[in-house]
């Protein structure tokens, strides 16, 4: 509850209070013409006492605790109070109202106001501990009044707001649990999706001018993933510049694996800066070194397709470590697969990672689709995958739609035939010719 909803309720309870007060006591002089003017007075009084207090919370801006603390103080002088009238011969005995108002008191409070079950048991045992104790002590027979019934009934009075009070903080744990786990969502909700933008800035943007083009879609299985592609461009102010293109997939998935794809496009960055030039085996034996030396302790292993397309020669090179076989698809539609040629990246073999260059003719219609292993591995049965054949078998008919270009119409006949949900990460990469 905030500030303002304690205050409020409490005037509401001690306003109630109050009136329930005057109501008993004018009852009790409509059907007793002889009760005593004291008895009438005292009771009056103590409504008085309650409206008082209504009357500052409205006016005195009294903090939450203090609102609580003041509906327990006068819970506790209520029954003290009746406790005392009938000692001093007041009242014929501490039956009358006076459990009528504990009860109502404990139950409209704790209903109505955050009392802890501590702070309702606490109200509760002095209740308890002072009538009973009054009850033995100056009970001496004269009166019409049953021991075992009053004790019972100075019990039950107390029940029900104290089950209220387990009750409301139970209900209460139990939303600030589902506060806090829906917090704690939302913060890590949006940490993925900062680290999500963060990754994918390191994507390039297609490329839909000059003689050499690329697209891709990617579609991680989670908000974000370990696939990623690297683009530099040699002279990006030729449309004949030759283009150098890495299609990677570091194991594992979500954030860990999205910060090593990170640490590499920055390697990647780094060695086409220096040598805008770079061969594509060079590039793979670099990114295995960089692997071995900074990853080694974090058991990390890259599959990798790294691509160079000089349109000048009419060319595209190609090496494969480790990665599901690009197709390279000629304006009349014939495939090519370009299978690996040396071992993933990672396993700390320098000596054999000689991963050789595959050199093909490149021109104008022609096609290179390199994806991950979110494609190849799809699975479409219970003992099937969506492999390198199909793949193939997309590539092999004409473009669906002519605004759609292979990666496209890849992922949705990926989608159309997998059994269940994604797997793995998905990242599709379509470089041609214009």
């Amino acid at each position: 509850m905030t500030e303002s909803e304690v205050r409020r309720n409490t005037a509401q309870f001690l306003g109630i209070l109050a009136l329930l007060g005057v109501a008993v006591t004018l009852i009790q002089m409509m059907s007793d013409r002889a009760l005593a003017i004291n008895h009438v007075t005292l009771g009056l009084a103590w409504a008085g006492i309650y409206l008082t207090a209504t009357i500052m919370i409205y006016f005195v801006d009294l903090k939450k605790i203090w609102c609580v603390r003041l509906s327990l103080m006068l819970i506790i002088a209520e029954g003290l109070v009746a406790i005392a009238r009938w000692i001093l011969a007041v009242d014929p005995s501490p039956n009358e109202g006076t459990v009528v108002g504990v009860l109502v008191g404990l139950t409209m409070g704790a209903a109505l106001l955050p009392w802890s079950p501590r702070q309702t048991l606490a109200v509760s045992g002095a209740w308890i501990i002072a009538s009973i104790t009054s009850l033995f002590l100056f009970h001496d027979g004269s009166e019409d009044i049953s021991v075992p019934a009053s004790i019972f009934a100075y019990i039950a009075i107390t029940i029900p707001g104290t089950m209220i009070s387990f009750f409301r903080m139970s209900r209460f744990q139990d939303q600030f649990e589902l506060h806090f786990i829906q917090s704690k969502y939302d913060e890590v909700r949006e940490d993925l999706q900062a680290a999500k933008a963060i990754h994918e800035r390191g994507f390039p943007k297609p490329k839909s001018s000059g003689q050499v083009r690329f697209t891709y879609v990617y579609k991680p299985m989670s908000q974000i993933g370990g696939d990623s592609v690297f683009a530099s461009i040699e002279d990006p102010g030729h449309a004949d510049s030759a283009v150098t293109l890495v299609l990677f997939d570091v194991t594992g998935h979500g954030i860990t694996a999205a910060l090593t794809a990170n640490r590499l496009q920055g390697e990647l960055m780094r060695l086409t800066g220096e040598d805008p030039t770079i061969q594509p085996d060079a590039i793979l034996r670099a990114m295995d070194r960089y692997v071995c030396l900074t990853l080694a302790d974090s058991a990390v292993l890259v599959s990798a397709v790294a691509i160079r397309v000089e349109p000048k020669r009419g060319i595209i090179q190609v090496a494969n470590a480790g990665h599901p076989a690009p197709i390279l698809r000629n304006d009349r539609g014939a495939l090519v697969r370009i299978e690996p040629s040396g071992p993933v990246l990672g396993v700390g073999l320098e000596q054999i990672m000689q991963t050789r260059v595959e050199e093909h003719p490149f021109h104008e219609g022609d096609s290179l689709v390199a994806y991950t292993d979110g494609v190849s591995e799809a699975r479409t049965g219970s003992e099937s995958m969506f492999g390198t054949e199909g793949v193939e078998s997309v590539l092999s008919h004409d473009w669906v739609e002519q605004s759609k270009r292979w990666p496209t119409q890849i992922l949705e006949e990926v989608e159309n035939r997998r059994a269940g949900g994604a797997t793995d990460d998905i990242l599709i990469l379509d470089t041609y010719r214009a």
